[in-house]
């Protein structure tokens, strides 16, 4: 007898948190079309925005992405010149243009209208406890 496909599915951590994570990018993407950027691209500006001359190795850890991902969005806002890479001797930092501030302090705001949407959708403790969840899931795993 063959296997019912929803049983597969059902219970299923990596199905299941993946199609989360698509749903979760689709929307995210769709808030941040008025910026012009992925959601990726916003969330590693405002990274930078905020700590200014940070590392792409600690950008990529925290975004839990590979460096040459990194290399490849820091140089798509450089194009944007909304980043600006600074190297002394071996060590390379990514700083913020004037223009990067500037479209930084309108991610934020299509930040926080994510996080509404996120709120409306699935109540506000709901968003929180399954944050701390994915958060100490993500830590754990290391």
């Amino acid at each position: 007898m063959a296997e019912n496909n929803d049983d597969v599915l059902e219970g299923n951590l990596f199905f299941l948190a993946a199609a989360f994570s698509r749903k979760l990018s689709r929307q995210a993407d769709e808030v941040f079309a008025s910026v012009g950027l992925s959601s990726s691209h916003a969330l590693l500006l405002l990274l930078v925005q905020n700590d200014p001359g940070i590392q792409p190795s600690v950008l990529a850890e925290r975004l839990y992405l590979k460096p040459s991902t990194i290399t490849r969005l820091v140089q798509k806002l450089e194009r944007r010149e909304l980043v600006e890479r600074e190297s002394e001797g071996r060590t390379t930092s990514v700083v913020s243009t004037a223009k990067g501030a500037r479209v930084a302090k309108q991610i934020r705001s299509k930040w926080q209208e994510l996080n509404s949407l996120g709120s409306e959708q699935l109540g506000d403790r709901y968003v929180t406890v399954l944050s701390e969840m994915i958060a100490k899931a993500l830590d754990a795993m290391d």
